[in-house]
C-alpha cells in the first residue's frame, strides 16, 4: 500500500498525485485528499491506482447521496460541492486551452453554473437486463461490460424517473423479456426523454412485434409518443439500431425552446440540460453581429439557427444526418423563415465549400462533435475567409488544439464556460473569434432581408 496526497482533478473526474514527478491517477478520491491506495498498474509515464482508504478528506467532501455511486461511477463528483465543482470544470478548460494551444487563461470568463444541481438530465438511454426474473434497467459500469442495476438516478428529471419506472412496470406486467442474442428477441434497451410534460419513448428490441395491449397501457401511463427500433447488432454502443417506427402519438416531440418551437424525433441530439441549454443558445446567438449571411456547421435540427433567424438576411445551417436536416427545415416552416433559412444534408466542410462559393459568409457557426473540426473543416474554414467565428464545444481539448490552428489566421476573443453536466468534469464553452484585419463587432443594423439570398440558397 501507498499514501499519496491527492493534487488535481483529471478530465475523467479522476484524481492525481505524483510518485517521484511521475502521475498517479485514482478513481474516488478528491484533490486536497490523502489516500492509501493500491498501484494496479504503471507505465513509462504515469500510473493507476485503486483507492482503500481516504486519510484526511477535503473540505469540499460530503456523504454522497447516491447509493449507485460505488458500482456506477457515471457522476464521479457527486459527493463535492458545487462550488468546487465548477472551479475543477474551469480549471480543466484553462489548462486544456493552454496545454494544446497557449491560450491563455485570462480570455475564460467565470463559469455559468447550472440552474439545478440534480434532476437536470431529459434523457436517458438504458441498457435493460433480468434480474430475479423482472426486466431492470441500469448502466455499465466506466470501462467494462459489467451491469450495475439502479432503481433510480438523482441526475434525471424527476418526471423522467417516474416514467422510467412506470415502463419498466408496463413490461414486466406484460411479462416481457430481455434481449436474448441468440433468438434477436427481447427488450434490449429504453430510451426515454422529457421535455416539459411531454415524453417520448423508444424501446430498442429484438425482431419482435411489440402488443398492442402494451402500447395501450405505455400510453396510459403518461407517455406521450412511442417509437420502437430494432436492434440486433452484436454491440449496443449506438442503441438505435433501425430507424425509429411510430407506435404511438406523433412522430415528432414538438417543443419550445427559447420561444421557438421545434419538431425533435427520437433519434434527434438534443442537449440534455434543457434550462442550460437555453442560456448557451442565447449567449451563443448573442454573438452573432446582424449580417447578410449566416452560416451553421453542425446544425442539427437547426435551434441555433433559428435563434438567430431576425439576425441574418440569409442562414444555411449544415448537418450530415438526414433526418436532422429533414426535422430543421420542417422546424424552420414551424417558425414562419422558411423564407430565409435553409438546412442542407452535407459533410460540414463540403457544405461550407459550398456555401463559401456562392455567397459571402460574415459569421460561422459551428457545434462540432466531441471530435471537434477535422483538418477537412479547419482548411475549409481558413479558406473562406469569414470574418467571425462562434465555436461551441463539448470537449475543450479538441477545443484547443482546433483553436492552436484557427489562431493562425484569427484572434481569440473572449470564451465562456458553461455547466451542463452538474457532478461531472465536463464543461461546455463558447468561444468567439475575430478574424485578424476585419472589423470587430459592427453597430446593430435593422435587416431587411433581400429575398434573393434565400433563393440562391435554396438553389444551392
Amino acid at each position: 500500500m501507498t499514501q499519496i496526497e491527492f493534487v488535481k482533478c483529471g478530465i475523467n473526474g479522476e484524481s492525481i498525485g505524483y510518485i517521484d514527478r511521475k502521475p498517479v491517477f485514482c478513481d474516488g478520491v478528491f484533490p486536497g485528499e490523502t489516500a492509501e491506495v493500491e498501484i494496479i498498474e504503471e507505465k513509462p509515464t504515469y500510473m493507476r491506482a485503486k483507492l482503500k482508504h481516504i486519510i484526511a478528506k477535503a473540505p469540499c467532501r460530503f456523504q454522497n447521496p447516491c447509493p449507485h455511486a460505488p458500482q456506477c461511477g457515471a457522476c464521479p463528483l457527486l459527493a463535492m460541492d458545487y462550488q468546487k465543482q465548477l472551479e475543477i470544470a474551469r480549471d480543466l478548460l484553462i489548462e486544456a486551452l493552454w496545454k494544446y494551444s497557449r491560450t491563455s487563461k485570462d480570455l475564460v470568463r467565470d463559469i455559468h453554473p447550472s440552474p439545478a444541481f440534480l434532476h437536470y438530465r431529459n434523457q436517458c438511454k438504458l441498457p435493460v437486463q433480468e434480474y430475479k426474473g423482472k426486466l431492470v434497467s441500469g448502466m455499465y459500469q466506466p470501462g467494462t461490460n459489467h451491469f450495475c442495476n439502479t432503481d433510480g438516478c438523482l441526475v434525471h428529471e424527476e418526471l423522467l424517473e417516474t416514467l422510467r419506472s412506470r415502463v419498466l412496470a408496463v413490461l414486466n406486467a406484460h411479462h416481457m423479456h430481455a434481449y436474448d442474442a441468440s433468438t434477436h428477441t427481447g427488450v434490449r434497451s429504453i430510451v426515454l426523454r422529457t421535455m416539459g410534460e411531454k415524453s417520448q419513448l423508444t424501446l430498442i428490441t429484438g425482431k419482435e412485434t411489440i402488443p398492442e395491449e402494451v402500447i395501450t397501457d405505455l400510453a396510459k401511463s403518461g407517455i406521450s409518443c412511442i417509437h420502437q427500433s430494432i436492434n440486433t447488432a452484436r454491440k449496443d454502443a449506438g442503441f438505435f439500431g433501425s430507424a425509429p417506427k411510430t407506435l404511438y402519438g406523433e412522430p415528432s416531440l414538438e417543443i419550445s425552446v427559447c420561444g421557438i418551437s421545434l419538431h425533435l424525433p427520437p433519434a434527434s441530439f438534443f442537449q440534455l440540460n434543457t434550462k442550460q441549454a437555453e442560456a448557451l443558445y442565447t449567449m451563443a446567438v448573442s454573438k452573432v453581429d446582424r449580417c447578410h449571411v449566416l452560416v451553421e456547421a453542425y446544425c442539427g435540427i437547426g435551434a441555433m439557427s433559428l435563434l438567430a433567424k431576425d439576425k441574418a438576411e440569409c442562414i444555411i445551417g449544415i448537418e450530415a444526418v438526414p433526418d436532422a436536416i429533414k426535422s430543421a427545415n420542417q422546424n424552420a416552416e414551424l417558425n414562419n423563415c422558411q423564407d430565409h433559412v435553409h438546412f442542407q444534408c452535407a459533410d460540414a466542410a463540403e457544405g461550407l465549400r459550398e456555401a463559401a462559393a456562392h455567397h459571402h459568409i460574415d459569421t460561422l457557426l459551428l457545434d462540432p462533435p466531441r471530435s471537434g473540426m477535422d483538418e477537412a473543416m479547419l482548411k475549409a474554414v481558413e479558406d473562406a475567409n469569414i470574418p467571425r467565428l462562434i465555436y461551441v464545444s463539448c470537449n475543450p481539448a479538441t477545443l484547443s488544439r482546433n483553436l492552436d490552428e484557427l489562431k493562425k489566421n484569427y484572434e481569440v476573443k473572449t470564451i465562456i464556460p458553461y455547466d451542463l453536466f452538474p457532478n461531472t468534469p465536463l464543461v461546455e464553452s463558447i468561444t468567439v473569434l475575430q478574424r485578424r484585419g476585419t472589423t470587430d463587432r459592427k453597430p446593430g443594423k435593422s435587416i431587411k432581408r433581400k429575398h434573393k439570398h434565400a433563393k440562391q440558397a435554396e438553389r444551392h
